[in-house]
């Protein structure tokens, strides 16, 4: 009587199907969303990287409790972060997932449609290491036969990227006939070559993504882990407030009265009883997808190569097509060159994926690619709630990773 089979655990025997192959997918898509959003579950719920990028960046300022989301938000980091810790788990674990999971269907065979989509998410993977993360970020892996750990050595940022479009370029290979798949490939590897500079090949490679193409990040009010975690640590617990020309050279998200950064509120305080609490309603439920890739995305890649060649036609072109879908007015760009006009175009790219991860990748960009001053594009000078703002601009390695016998905190 107590030798009961239970039938809900997974045992790697389990897996060697299709339909194992399917469940270790779901998976990984889990731990990414997690990774990414967050979610309702775990102590004060679980902090998710668009937030924690979005107070490293302009998009939020912190209106909790948390040392370890202040240390965020001022940039002042210790490797010993928590939510920084989580971020970094959660983000290894998705890509670790994938990889098990392309493992398994390459030696299954006829799963070509799963390969692709893991090796797109192995290769989102290292673009978020690369644009949130110091270089130094190692990739280690555990073998499908379940053999010792093979530790890896600490990439750079260049590095992550470069290794980020052998994945898609994987991907791209496994994706005949499933434009879904070809246009989420497409649009990463984009992505990926904008880090290393390829501002050109960037735009070339996402030229035949549809302008309706979306890849979301899935969320469920099903369970708390499934929950999607922007929603629950803003509108829910008042943690992360919409930020409004944060450290002098944020954009303007409410004041803007921009209907891409929607928002309410300042009328109460935020969980800390001491800030005017200003919540997004870009997700107005636990439910709420977030797009990981999309059409809008590949436009503005395509505007971001014309701003690189000041080709200001071009960028009024693109952006104000994209506006007339949500009947704003048209930008006049005339006369902006150079910094100027890169900066005119990230002022639009950041509205229109305001909370979706990207914003922190991109003011990166702007100091390592453009040339630009930290001190001109990050929040800067005098923190809100005393201080100053960190010259820091990415996350550190975290202590957790010392058990690698590779591991240093950043190159």
């Amino acid at each position: 009587m107590v030798e009961v089979v239970d039938p809900d655990i997974v045992t790697p025997e389990s897996l060697n199907s299709e339909t194992g192959i399917q469940t270790l997918k779901a998976g990984s898509l889990g731990d990414l969303s997690i990774a990414i959003s967050g979610a309702a579950a775990g102590h004060g719920a679980t902090t998710g990287l668009i937030v924690m990028s979005g107070l490293m960046s302009d998009e939020y300022d912190y209106s909790g409790t948390f040392p370890t989301r202040r240390e965020g938000d001022t940039r002042i980091l210790q490797n010993t972060n928590g939510d920084i810790t989580r971020i970094y788990g959660n983000l290894h674990k998705a890509r670790a997932g994938a990889e098990a999971t392309v493992d398994l269907a390459v030696n299954f065979g006829g799963l070509s449609d799963v390969e692709s989509e893991m090796q797109s998410i192995i290769g989102y993977s290292y673009i978020l290491f690369a644009e949130t993360f110091c270089g130094a970020v190692p990739f280690s892996k555990v073998p499908s036969d379940g053999g010792d750990i093979i530790y890896g050595m600490p990439l750079s940022t260049e590095q992550m990227f470069t290794d980020a479009i052998t994945w898609f370029d994987q991907a791209l290979a496994n994706s005949s006939g499933n434009a879904k798949l070809t246009n989420l490939a497409s649009v990463g590897k984009a992505r990926a070559l904008l880090g290393l500079g390829q501002i050109n090949a960037a735009a070339n490679e996402v030229a035949s993504v549809p302008d309706d193409f979306v890849y979301n990040i899935e969320h469920s009010e099903n369970s708390k882990r499934q929950e999607n975690g922007i929603y629950i640590m803003s509108t829910v617990r008042r943690q992360f407030s919409i930020a409004d020309g944060k450290g002098g050279n944020g954009l303007m998200y409410r004041s803007s009265g921009d209907p891409r950064t929607p928002w309410n509120g300042g009328t109460v305080y935020g969980q800390d009883d001491i800030t005017l609490y200003y919540n997004q309603l870009k997700y107005t439920s636990s439910n709420a997808p977030v797009a990981l890739a999309s059409g809008i995305e590949a436009r503005l890649i395509e505007a971001e190569a014309a701003a690189n060649s000041d080709d200001v036609s071009s960028v009024q072109t693109i952006h104000n097509a994209l506006r007339a879908t949500l009947s704003l007015p048209p930008l006049d760009l005339t006369g902006l060159t150079g910094d100027a006009l890169m900066l005119a175009h990230m002022k639009e790219r950041a509205y229109w994926l305001f909370s979706t991860g990207h914003r922190h990748g991109d003011l990166n960009r702007l100091v390592d690619i453009y040339g630009m001053p930290p001190s001109s594009v990050f929040p800067w000078g005098s923190y809100f709630k005393g201080g100053e703002y960190s010259s820091t601009l990415r996350f550190p390695v975290p202590q957790s990773e010392s058990n690698n016998p590779n591991y240093v905190e950043c190159l």
